[in-house]
């Protein structure tokens, strides 16, 4: 679909596609819709037919009304052009359980056929993203909201989400008034660290930032919430530099920086989803440089444009001139082949934090850590027990042999940790996954990059694999890992496990392990932070 967007220049490009010339968003009660003045156009072959007309979101229906009956027609050699003024409203209850990103579609239906029409924003302004989003609808009883929204490819989305800081009118104007300030001060060299959500400070971002203080830098500033429990792992010696979210100075320096180094991407260091057209236009431009450090090891789940954009080269979120930081030359392969990069993006350093991660000598705990599931964040908020991600843990917890039920940690992933608090499942309340780690003795995961890292400091992995086809079809990928290469048992019926823990609690990794899991990360001399620096001066980063 995007495809065909990018081909749209020109008003005679309009080939089944479904264009909006003046759309207006609005919120009625417990529906949110789009009217608009639009126009499609199809081949004459089909013009004798009766269509039902549909915007098509998440496997459901909702119809179009055309105010103007039949509408305008002109006709052409091959195709007919309509124009009419557009409705649609959806139900905003109907939305609820639906992943973040929606993308709607719009589809013509009888009994013959199907014609599917990717929709334009708005046909002014062709392929131009201009941020334009509707009124939030806010579920009650619930931190969710929902909305329209103009994508980056200038279609059409649906986005449901939790409510944003950067959601409310005031910090709107405080976002305005730190632009505006950005643009009147001189430049400046700044350079922003960030880790997940801008709510961690325990992974790669924070070794780098420790040393370039410690190595004098002036110019590097870390962001991170003011409520984030990690604030008190900060030592005095590096509070000077430290930046809170959603200050005044987080969106000036926001605005002001043009080299971002972090875990994720940039996003991450401002608010994710945010809704403000400021800060997505800042982001959309992409004019900065970036270096990449990954939040984990990368070489678990292929790239692929369709499900993992975000870190392709180029990308939704990654600029042109970004830098990855990888940690083998079978990882850079796998960001070359299938992430666009070449040799030149890739920093073969290992990862940073790697340099200061240990595992205690009395470590004994079971963690049980399932990567994220995007597609079900929302279910997990409304209806957790319906969630496969939460009833795939009941069923490892279910198959943990009861002499070890004592020594289990489950640890969801970041993104869904304040979804499990609400549930009959039990979670630390503060969490530090450093520190958990140091305490661990057996990993039992689905491919997580959290395997890396418990591995790395002798931890075994148990790696569960009885819910992998689906979760790739989801994916729109396939797993790098497999029965060649991968540094641990694998489980493919729950009824494996207390066998499999039996066998790897409490015990040294095994040679085959070792060196299986040594291809794909390098290095072990705790100098990964010394090999990025001198990196980042030779390409003058720093």
């Amino acid at each position: 679909m995007n495809d065909d967007l990018n081909k749209i220049k020109t008003f005679k490009d309009l080939k089944n596609i479904f264009v909006n010339l003046f759309p207006i968003f609005f919120r009625r009660k417990n529906k949110i819709g789009l009217i608009s003045l639009c126009c499609y156009r199809y081949e004459k072959i089909y013009q004798k037919e009766k269509f039902d007309r549909y915007l098509y979101v998440r496997k459901k229906y909702y119809p179009i009304k055309f105010l103007l009956g039949k509408g305008i027609k002109i006709n052409g050699r091959k195709y007919s052009y309509f124009f009419n003024i557009s409705k649609i409203s959806i139900d905003a209850s109907d939305l609820k359980q639906c992943p973040p990103q929606n993308l709607c579609v719009v589809r013509f239906i009888n009994e013959n056929r199907v014609l599917k029409f990717p929709v334009v924003y708005n046909a002014i302004y062709y392929n131009k993203y201009i941020g334009v989003t509707g009124p939030i609808y806010k579920y009650p009883n619930s931190d969710l909201v929902c909305y329209f929204r103009q994508t980056r490819m200038n279609s059409i989305a649906v986005t449901v989400r939790n409510r944003n800081v950067t959601d409310s009118m005031s910090m709107s104007i405080k976002i305005f008034f730190a632009k505006i300030l950005s643009f009147l001060t001189l430049k400046k060299d700044i350079i922003l660290l960030y880790e997940k959500e801008s709510n961690k400070y325990e992974e790669s971002a924070r070794t780098v930032y420790e040393r370039l203080i410690d190595l004098g830098y002036k110019n590097v500033y870390f962001v991170i919430r003011k409520t984030s429990n990690h604030i008190d792992f900060i030592d005095n010696k590096y509070r000077k530099n430290i930046i809170y979210s959603f200050t005044f100075k987080h969106f000036y320096y926001f605005f002001k920086c043009h080299k971002f180094i972090g875990t994720e991407t940039v996003p991450h260091s401002i608010e994710l989803r945010t809704k403000n057209s400021l800060l997505m236009r800042k982001m959309i431009k992409k004019n900065y440089r970036m270096v990449f450090l990954q939040h984990g090891v990368m070489y678990m789940i292929a790239l692929n444009p369709s499900s993992r954009g975000a870190f392709l080269k180029g990308g939704n979120e990654m600029p042109l001139d970004a830098k990855v930081v990888v940690s083998s030359k079978l990882e850079r392969e796998h960001f070359i082949k299938l992430g666009g990069f070449s040799k030149s993006d890739l920093y073969i350093s290992g990862l940073p934090f790697y340099d200061r991660t240990i595992k205690k000598p009395d470590a004994d705990k079971i963690v049980i850590m399932l990567t994220v599931r995007i597609w079900e964040m929302n279910l997990l908020e409304s209806n957790y027990k319906e969630s496969k991600y939460y009833q795939m843990i009941c069923s490892i917890l279910d198959n943990i042999p009861d002499e070890y039920k004592n020594k289990v940690y489950v640890l969801p992933h970041p993104l869904l940790l304040d979804k499990f608090k609400k549930s009959d499942i039990s979670v630390p309340e503060i969490i530090s996954y450093d520190k958990i780690l140091e305490d661990t003795a057996l990993l039992i995961t689905d491919y997580s990059s959290i395997a890396y890292s418990a591995f790395y400091r002798g931890a075994n992995v148990i790696f569960c694999w009885e819910e992998l086809k689906e979760c790739m079809k989801h994916y729109k990928s396939h797993l790098m890992l497999n029965s060649k290469n991968v540094f641990g048992d694998v489980s493919r019926n729950y009824s494996d496990l207390p066998k499999l823990i039996e066998k790897n609690y409490m015990v040294k990794q095994s040679l085959k392990n070792k060196k299986r899991y040594e291809k794909i990360v390098e290095f072990h001399d705790n100098k990964n932070t010394d090999r990025l620096i001198k990196m980042l001066k030779k390409d003058k980063f720093i």
